[in-house]
């Protein structure tokens, strides 16, 4: 069937609207779950003081309903226990991280010094978060050490948090000493328009990482050698990774046959496929 031969339809042009399609419309996360000794520290202490908060209410409220019990002739109330925490047998414990004592971390700690931000170990993992304008030395650093040795890029990737204050991405570096057999991950963050240095410049193998990071975040490095799309066409609006990008594009994927509740564009691709026989019938939303 041709075009011409299509009936013809008199429905509005496609609007988002929430209250009957709630999964397009854009939540941010409250919090920053960046991981990190310090942060893991503050998190312990918070819930310290809120368990003994609690604690302190329970003996105030004891105490008053004594002295009421005691004012109406009747027995004392029974005095609140504390709680114990449960001892955990199994394997199953949560890997908390620890200050850095690996000799990876502490060569790193003594030669950036103050460049570096933050050093942990979790779960045999280390981390090093440098300070963004320093990530180039840094990688150099962890390449050319004689005691160091990660002559292998593995991985390059960044994280976005829109609820952050003082930074909006973390970008990171997952390195690999082959010769050592050991891993170390750097991470910088910085903030919306930073452009960090390319890491082209240590380790060539960051090109096609970083030209991701840029399609998918919409963050640039300085001095990379061809810093353009590797997914997306290059006319595509927004960056899809992104936690405020909206899961239906910006224009790009307007409509979707699953919430298309009226059926007719379905309809209308099947008679253009023709499959003449199906879905001639308009359904009804219920």
């Amino acid at each position: 069937m041709s075009d011409a031969n299509l009936p013809e339809t008199t429905e509005a042009p496609f609007v988002y609207d929430y209250k009957t399609a709630p999964n397009r419309e854009i939540i941010l996360p409250k919090t920053v779950p960046l991981p990190g000794f310090r942060a893991y520290l503050a998190e312990q202490k918070a819930a310290d003081e809120a368990d003994a908060a609690k604690w302190l209410k329970q003996l105030a409220d004891y105490e008053a309903a004594k002295s009421k019990a005691e004012a109406e002739g009747k027995d004392a109330p029974k005095p609140p226990a504390k709680a114990i925490a449960k001892k955990n047998d199994t394997e199953m414990t949560f890997p908390a991280p620890v200050d850095a004592n690996d000799p990876d971390l502490l060569r790193l700690m003594e030669i950036l010094g103050l460049k570096v931000e933050e050093a942990f170990e979790q779960g045999g993992e280390l981390t090093c978060q440098v300070a963004k304008e320093h990530i180039l030395e840094a990688l150099r650093l962890c390449r050319e050490d004689a005691s160091l040795k990660f002559e292998m890029l593995a991985d390059e990737t960044a994280t976005h948090y829109p609820a952050a204050k003082d930074f909006a991405f973390c970008v990171v570096y997952h390195l690999t000493s082959l010769a050592r057999k050991k891993r170390l991950r750097l991470r910088i963050l910085i903030p919306e328009g930073f452009e960090p240095e390319s890491a082209t410049q240590v380790y060539p193998s960051a090109n096609w990482m970083e030209r991701e990071i840029w399609d998918m975040f919409g963050i640039r490095f300085a001095n990379h050698p061809d810093m353009t799309r590797i997914l997306c066409p290059e006319d595509w609006e927004g960056h899809a990774l992104r936690k405020d990008y909206p899961v239906v594009g910006w224009g790009q994927r307007d409509i979707d046959f699953r919430e298309d509740r009226s059926g007719m564009l379905n309809r209308i691709a099947l008679e253009k496929a023709g499959q003449l026989g199906i879905n001639l019938k308009r359904p009804k939303a219920e």
